[in-house]
């Protein structure tokens, strides 16, 4: 059976239809609004392949395909994609995002801040793709619709339900004055045939709380209090030094071993340590330091020292985030291993929410007592959502930073869902 074969599978009704339908048949702007796992990306990696890429455009007009970054678009659209139509029909530089599929140039693009929008100024838009548009800010999607100038021009987005205050929802999705030129398809679980029952009802369980009303249900709903407050349970997501697994760190105990650092100048910055046995991730070591707390300030230098004693003076694999320029610069050219963490805040903090309802991520308490006192205090900013901007309260938030930093990126996608 070739890879193709393998990713090929049945369509729903609701995504064939979709797929099959002329983008002439299509109005302006089209979302796919849904659950998890309801085949919404893969219906748009279809409609890309059977359609859009030989859809006629003007001569000046550009085909887009957009992410939160281009490393989350390879990542969740890309890869499908490029195993499907196979190597001798495509060719795509990581770094550019310049994407040629079936001879049609694509631009891939990340929408993940304010100042994204600065990427398609001056640009006349004939198609674009979106995976998790609801992700993307006002300044971004509101310029790329002005930017479909075209006669003919599409868009065709994916994503699960989020904040209701939003602008996707609040002034594109519920405003009249889109309603001619824009259908919402919603996809449910139901809606893909590949899933089974059971798998089905593992999905289910994963989820809890507003998560459960979003990814499950489809529902428009508001992140209120807690951010962790339907997964974290203080007594199943923790361990001690004397419940922690006897050999987790010895030859044979795990399957990779890592440190994530959330920097900081003003305030704390914090390091964890991580092992992965193949199934759980145990966060078994903690180091902090709070310049408010001691009175001194640290330079660069003094972290990496710090650092490299933490990790025993061996230099294991480090996860920080790509703004902490100066901070990595130290740290490669002392020789350790830098990969730069993804800092996506909400797909960050869904991913450590579901290893921890599912009792995948655990804390040796003994040694994290920060951040296990920290995880049930962390929350979600009221008068910010209110306002469409979904984020937790800047507050005591350094040693869940560097959690999320430590897990969401280095744990595979897969296996979040199939925990």
């Amino acid at each position: 059976m070739s890879d193709t074969e393998l990713i090929m599978k049945p369509f729903g009704r609701k995504a064939h239809s979709f797929i099959m339908r002329p983008p002439q048949e299509d109005k302006r702007y089209t979302v796919l609004v849904g659950s998890v796992r309801s085949s919404k990306t893969f219906a748009l990696d279809a409609k890309t392949i059977v359609h859009l890429s030989r859809y006629p455009l003007p001569p000046n007009a550009k085909r887009l395909m957009l992410g939160t970054t281009k490393q989350t678009l390879y990542r969740n659209v890309l890869i499908d994609l490029f195993s499907i139509v196979g190597k001798a029909n495509y060719s795509y530089n990581q770094s550019t995002g310049e994407l040629f599929l079936f001879g049609k140039q694509w631009f891939c693009l990340g929408a993940k801040d304010e100042a994204s929008y600065r990427q398609i100024l001056g640009m006349t838009v004939g198609i674009s793709v979106g995976d998790e548009v609801v992700e993307y800010p006002k300044s971004f999607l509101a310029q790329l619709f002005m930017r479909m100038s075209p006669a003919g021009a599409r868009f065709y987005g994916s994503t699960n339900p989020s904040n209701p205050y939003c602008y996707l929802k609040s002034e594109v999705i519920d405003n009249k004055e889109f309603a001619p030129d824009l259908e919402v398809i919603n996809f449910r679980l139901d809606d893909n045939p590949n899933i089974d029952a059971r798998t089905k009802a593992a999905i289910v369980a994963s989820q809890t709380g507003t998560y459960r009303l979003r990814y499950i249900l489809g529902e428009w709903v508001l992140q209120e209090g807690a951010v962790y407050k339907d997964a974290w349970d203080p007594e199943e997501n923790t361990c001690t030094n004397k419940t922690m697994p006897i050999g987790l760190k010895g030859t044979g105990g795990y399957v990779d071993r890592w440190y994530a650092v959330d920097p900081g100048v003003d305030h704390p910055q914090a390091t964890y340590e991580f092992y992965d046995d193949g199934t759980t991730v145990y966060v078994t070591g903690e180091d902090v330091w709070d310049s408010k707390i001691t009175g001194r300030y640290r330079t660069d230098g003094q972290y990496a020292d710090a650092l490299e004693k933490f990790m025993d003076g061996r230099k294991w694999q480090v996860l920080v985030p790509p703004e902490a320029a100066s901070y990595r610069a130290e740290l490669e050219s002392r020789g350790f291993w830098v990969t730069a963490a993804d800092h996506a805040v909400s797909e960050g903090i869904h991913t450590v929410s579901t290893l921890l309802q599912t009792r995948r991520l655990i804390v040796n308490r003994d040694e994290c007592p920060r951040l296990a006192r920290r995880i049930p205090e962390y929350s979600w900013d009221d008068k910010a959502a209110r306002a469409g901007n979904e984020e937790p309260k800047k507050i005591n938030d350094d040693e869940v930073d560097a959690l999320r930093y430590g897990v969401h990126g280095k744990i595979p996608p897969w296996r979040v869902a199939s925990a």
